[in-house]
């Protein structure tokens, strides 16, 4: 294995250090804030986190591909330590580099409770189609829509 570093300040690799697993492990907990926020986005126990990090056992591809893509980190880079941690892999939901999954679901509740109180002849495919286009004003703006704004939203969606 190659020893990489990375010009990238968030990442924070130590040359000596990213020959081991556990270490570039830790480098995808902290990128995401911490070995909680990791075990929720990669759907695994804290303790089976903190195995892995200390290399008391090795985690599965899945699990792997999970981690990479929650801390934005190459999944190559994550198994190997070989090529650039930034590498082409974008960060967790629907295969853009600035979906956030937790935003995402909170979208997603709140709009279709909101539509099963105001709306419920909506079809699946217009119900998806409100919350796709309430979730993408939420990363553009990066902001909640205004309770309004979901009004309009709603009523426009409905007559599609």
């Amino acid at each position: 294995m190659t020893r990489q570093t990375s010009q990238h300040d968030q990442v924070n690799v130590q040359a000596g250090k990213v020959d081991a697993l556990g270490e570039r492990i830790s480098v995808a907990i902290r990128r995401v804030g911490g070995v909680t926020s990791m075990s929720h986005k990669a759907n695994v126990s804290t303790s089976v986190l903190r195995k892995w990090r200390a290399g008391q056992s090795e985690p599965q591809v899945t699990a792997l591909v999970s981690m990479a893509r929650a801390a934005g980190i190459s999944v190559g880079w994550l198994a190997t330590g070989e090529g650039d941690p930034e590498g082409g892999e974008p960060p967790a939901g629907l295969g853009r580099p600035d979906a956030d999954l937790d935003a995402l679901e909170q979208i997603a509740l709140k709009v279709l409770a909101l539509l099963d109180k105001r709306r419920p002849d909506l079809s699946p495919k217009a119900r998806a189609r409100i919350v796709r286009l309430v979730y993408e004003f939420y990363i553009r703006q990066e902001k909640p829509m205004d309770e309004a704004s979901l009004d309009n939203v709603i009523e426009l969606a409905a007559f599609r």
